[in-house]
């Protein structure tokens, strides 16, 4: 247990509030100036089964949910057994540690673990006094999870008021039972011995999927355009939700095909628009992605994985799909893959994606994962200021116009519907500069190879203008950890594990997954061993990485569908480094 740092985690059936109550907690830290990660396991049924919502919370930067268990909020006899058996694994999730509490009710009967410190209260008879509602025993549990930190009960008042809204009925009954189990835990139970640094500043707590759509909106998204699928739908929730206050035009269509195409159409009129699926409804998207592609309209795809293949696991996490992106739909054309490693990175990236798919007339595929979209984090600051970049426009009444003109930079002016004397044809198939269809009817190759030859210039000329690659810890590296995406803050918590063991390790964060950045072959050159961490099986990425660097790799995968964990990350890295090849001569 570590004293500046809390990890509650909150356990019971679907349908029994587990996920509002975890968000109670989060919000309660977040205004009480902690930073926050939380974690969310659920199955893909409306109610039953089990499911369960961590937050890790503390005064300094919390990066991942983090190892061990200090808090148990057990709404069932289920939860109570799962995570306080050290013998039952759930997707690497530590038990219950010995000195920290399990709250439940005292109607739980026939718990029997060793050391183990139960807090039995009788949350549904307390909650019986002011609702008739059964979830109110989980307002009463958090009052009590709150007391045991010595946490302050008015800001945990404000967040109920708050999460109840207009109902001010409700949201009073809900305090006045948190209050009740605040104060009996304080009347018969001793304090954790925890030391949180709270205080006045104020963070956003936000998710990856909102974080995409609000940086989307300050980039100046005016259409979104998305079938709902799990965990893509965190996005379009929440620019549905705000869709009159953002005065952005939300659509629903019949499916991802539709969704796409409207948001081609979009961008050809010259409206920022976007779509977004997970990899089972972006697999029905690439046919007109390639149509993109050829027609060179900006397009915008976000693209938030869960575990595979066809419907996999729905509500499960990996990073398996990253071949669908690099080789969605027929033939070559230019494509720039970029993948989320936070939520701050979520919001920072749909922001760059816009601006690229107008400046460079191409597809622009953004990147999450299931942890990524549908986990909380505490955010210090967002750029709101608007940058938009639209990239090259054809001038008015240009004589001889040629929407798809040979240019050193790959990039043609480009022309929207209404643009007065830049008549022009744009079609799914080749094409010559006016956009005249090249078929087999004209026996000359040359349109063709210039065509495509203009086209891949494109990322030439991005490649120039990338951001140079992040690194954590890597100045005296000796062995480098490659991440990209969603395994940024784990990873960086392992590194800081194995830098304590007196291991010189470092890590390289890639968000720009495609074209990889040069760069990247100078920070692998001379180390003694490179990592490759991913949520896949067959390590996707570091076959990426070898095919552009030629560099030899070790893997850490983890593909049950959990998020990594930092202290066995940590562990499976120092057991590759350990491991030397012995070459017989």
């Amino acid at each position: 247990m570590k004293p500046d740092e809390v990890i509650i985690r909150v356990g019971g059936a679907a349908g029994d509030g587990v996920q509002s109550a975890g968000l109670i907690l989060a919000k309660t830290f977040s205004r009480s100036g902690l930073h926050v990660n939380t974690y969310n396991y659920y199955q893909s049924i409306i109610r039953g089964g089990y499911s369960w919502y961590q937050v890790r919370a503390s005064d300094r930067k919390v990066k991942s949910q983090g190892d061990g268990l200090d808090i148990l909020i057990a709404l069932n006899k289920d939860a109570l057994e799962r995570h306080t058996n050290p013998n039952i694994n759930e997707g690497g999730a530590s038990p219950l540690s010995e000195d920290g509490i399990a709250i439940f009710d005292d109607s739980i009967k026939g718990y029997k673990q060793e050391k183990v410190n139960y807090v039995s209260m009788p949350l549904t008879s307390i909650a019986s006094k002011y609702s008739r509602n059964a979830l109110m025993k989980n307002t009463v549990a958090i009052g009590a999870a709150m007391a045991s930190i010595g946490m302050d009960f008015e800001v945990l008042a404000g967040v109920i008021r708050d999460q109840f809204g207009n109902k001010g009925e409700v949201a009073e009954q809900n305090v006045n039972a948190a209050k009740e189990g605040y104060e009996y835990y304080l009347k018969n139970f001793k304090k954790l011995n925890k030391k949180l640094k709270t205080s006045n500043k104020r963070y956003y707590l936000i998710s990856g999927g909102e974080a995409v759509g609000l940086g989307a909106v300050s980039a100046g998204l005016k259409m979104y355009f998305g079938y709902p699928m799990t965990p893509a739908s965190s996005a379009l929730h929440f620019l549905a939700s705000h869709a009159k206050k953002f005065g952005v035009f939300v659509k629903i269509p019949e499916d991802e095909i539709s969704a796409i195409n409207m948001a081609i159409g979009a961008n050809y009129a010259g409206v920022r628009a976007m779509t977004g699926s997970s990899g089972g409804g972006f697999s029905l998207m690439v046919e007109a992605l390639g149509m993109a592609g050829m027609m060179e309209v900006p397009l915008v795809v976000y693209e938030a994985q869960r575990a595979g293949p066809s419907t996999g696991l729905p509500t499960k996490t990996e990073q398996g799909d990253l071949n669908l992106v690099l080789g969605a739909s027929q033939g070559d054309f230019p494509r720039i893959v970029l993948a989320a490693r936070d939520v701050k990175d979520a919001y920072d990236l749909a922001r760059e994606a816009l601006n690229l798919a107008e400046k460079y007339q191409t597809p622009v595929i953004l990147m999450s994962d299931l942890y990524i979209a549908e986990h909380y984090e505490t955010v210090e600051n967002l750029d709101t200021s608007v940058r938009i970049e639209r990239g090259k426009y054809a001038e008015e009444n240009t004589p001889d116009y040629k929407r798809y003109a040979l240019t050193d930079d790959g990039i043609s002016p480009r022309a929207i519907p209404g643009m007065s004397g830049l008549m022009h044809n744009e079609d799914s198939d080749e094409h010559n500069e006016y956009g005249d269809v090249v078929s087999d009817a004209v026996t000359d190759p040359t349109p063709r190879r210039e065509q495509m030859e203009k086209r891949m210039r494109k990322l030439q000329t991005y490649l120039k203008e990338i951001p140079p690659t992040e690194t954590y810890r890597y100045e005296d590296a000796e062995y480098a950890v490659v991440q990209w995406g969603g395994t940024r803050g784990v990873v960086e918590e392992a590194i800081d594990i194995l830098r304590e063991r007196g291991i010189k390790v470092g890590a390289i964060e890639v968000n720009h997954v495609f074209p990889l950045n040069p760069d990247i072959g100078d920070l692998l050159r001379g180390k003694k061993k490179i990592i490759v961490v991913e949520n896949n099986f067959s390590g996707q990425f570091a076959r990426l990485l070898r095919s552009e660097f030629l560099v030899q790799t070790e893997l850490v995968t983890k593909y049950d569908g959990e998020s990594f964990y930092p202290g066995a990350l940590a562990d499976e890295i120092e057991k590759k480094i350990a491991v030397t090849v012995t070459v017989k001569r």
